[in-house]
């Protein structure tokens, strides 16, 4: 999987929890989840959540949550497609499975409760 859709991935199977800067640098080993929100904020021209938090260190960090169902759908779509391109283009990501309608809507209603 690219860096790319690693923050997607996170972002749609954790709709709650979503991606924080700290999160994809020791879990995800992406030196700055910043630009891949970026990147997905100008590729669909939407604004995600940011929220503040405090790490035990006493260090600001931001994570990063989806505002609704739109935006849910939205980056779905954007992870299906850079996959299959990935697929097609280059050969690889074989392996990663493709975004659901069901997993769209899991996260859908897990972001209402």
């Amino acid at each position: 999987m690219t860096r790319l859709m690693i923050v997607i991935w996170n972002l749609i199977y954790f709709p709650k929890k979503g991606i924080s800067e700290k999160e994809s640098y020791f879990d995800c080993h992406i030196l700055n989840a910043r630009n891949k929100i970026s990147e997905i904020e100008r590729e669909l021209n939407i604004k995600l959540n940011r929220e503040r938090e405090k790490s035990p260190a006493g260090r600001y960090f931001t994570r990063y949550t989806l505002k609704d169902s739109d935006q849910v759908l939205k980056v779905a779509e954007l992870f299906n497609w850079r996959l299959k391109i990935n697929q097609a283009a280059f050969n690889r990501c074989h392996d990663v499975p493709f975004i659901t309608l069901a997993d769209v809507n899991k996260a859908i209603r897990t972001l209402r409760n």
